[in-house]
């Protein structure tokens, strides 16, 4: 399959798992996964360290959606490559903008950042399946700029 056919099958799934953070439909991104793969990966940027089976990841969005009243996320230059007939490597720009969860009478104020992210997907009898997801920042000192500014 060449690169622009793959992008053509593999785009739509990553815009659909992405679209699902604004309602914080974590089961919808749940579905979008390989959910034989005994031990996904994923790696968000803020972990500590990987997220690796569904016990850590279900975990990891449960806190999701405690800490966060909105999130919302585009992506941007995706790149897919197929390295085996059922595996593909794509990796693309994420921009997310979300609202954290404070005390009664305090602002909400935004929070974004830029991240660059490597996924590697399956190809199942359903379609493409994430696997594998690492994040990275993309300008991780203007992060921590704006966590010291908002007190984050």
């Amino acid at each position: 399959m060449s690169d622009a056919a793959l992008a053509a099958d593999v785009v739509p799934l990553i815009e659909r798992y992405v679209s699902y953070s604004e309602g914080m439909n974590f089961a919808g991104k749940r579905a979008l996964w390989d959910q034989d793969d005994p031990a996904p990966l994923l790696m968000p940027e803020e972990a500590a360290a990987p997220l690796v089976e569904w016990p850590a990841i279900e975990a990891y969005w449960s806190k999701s959606r405690v800490v966060m009243t909105s999130l919302r996320s585009r992506t941007a230059n995706h790149r897919c490559r197929q390295l085996a007939p059922d595996i593909a490597l794509v990796t693309y720009d994420l921009r997310w903008v979300a609202t954290l969860a404070t005390a009664p009478g305090l602002a909400r104020k935004p929070i974004a950042a830029d991240v660059r992210v490597t996924a590697l997907l399956r190809r199942k009898p359903d379609g493409w399946r994430y696997f594998h997801l690492m994040e990275g920042p993309i300008n991780l000192l203007g992060m921590a700029k704006l966590a010291a500014t908002r007190g984050i």
